[in-house]
């Protein structure tokens, strides 16, 4: 039995998208996550520079499904929605078009 769960922990760690809600513990945090994954992506490259750069990458990998997120979470309330953000509404407005969600 444990053999399988160290199995699984590293198949996940392998592939962080594989984690399921149930496989995250009390204790990650959202900066665990993008390091883990980020960790993930290098280790794919195998000492290869990257072909993206990194940092808008990661952002916008980061800002869609936190848009898509806000939007679902406020009933698709634009107002509620960037409030909730910290953002201006058009600068929310603006967002989702970029990112064709509206």
């Amino acid at each position: 039995m444990v053999s399988d769960t160290i199995k699984k922990q590293e198949v996940v760690a392998k592939n962080p998208m594989m984690m399921k809600p149930a496989d995250i513990q009390a204790d990650d945090s959202l900066e665990a996550a993008v390091v883990r994954n980020l960790q993930a992506y290098f280790e794919t490259l195998n000492g290869m520079r990257p072909h993206h750069e990194l940092y808008p990458m990661v952002m916008q990998a980061v800002e869609k499904p936190l848009l898509e997120f806000a939007m679902k979470r406020t009933g698709h309330n634009k107002c509620a929605a960037a409030q909730l953000l910290g953002i201006n509404r058009n600068t929310l407005h603006k967002k989702l078009q970029f990112y064709k969600l509206i």
